[in-house]
C-alpha cells in the first residue's frame, strides 16, 4: 500500500502525496508487471497511513511493516524483498 494522501501545502505534518507518492505507486505497479509478479503481488494507493512526517510511506503486507522516506530508487529493492518474503530493514519505520 502506497500512501498518496495530500494535505494543504504548508501543513506541519506534510503529506506523502507531496513527496512523489503518485509516481512511486505507478513505478511499483510497473515494476511488478515487468517482473511478472502482478498476479502474486498487488500495489494499491491508500489515503493517510498517519506517517506523514516520514513520507512517502509504503506498507508491505503480510509482513505488516511500514517503510518511510521511500523514493522511486528504492522500488527494485522493495520488490526483491517482497519476492523473497523479506523486508528492507533500512527503510523500516521503528515500531
Amino acid at each position: 500500500m502506497v500512501c498518496t494522501n495530500r494535505r494543504d501545502e504548508g501543513h506541519p505534518k506534510g503529506s506523502c502525496g507531496a513527496k512523489d507518492a503518485d509516481s512511486i505507486l505507478v513505478g511499483l505497479k510497473e515494476l511488478l508487471a515487468k517482473r511478472g509478479l502482478a498476479r502474486s503481488f498487488r500495489a494499491c494507493g491508500t489515503t493517510c497511513l498517519d506517517l506523514c512526517e516520514i513520507g512517502a510511506t509504503v506498507v508491505q503486507e503480510p509482513a505488516h511493516v511500514a517503510y518511510g522516506n521511500v523514493t522511486k530508487g528504492d522500488l527494485d529493492e522493495i520488490v526483491t524483498a517482497m519476492e523473497r518474503g523479506e523486508v528492507v530493514e533500512r527503510l523500516v519505520v521503528p515500531r
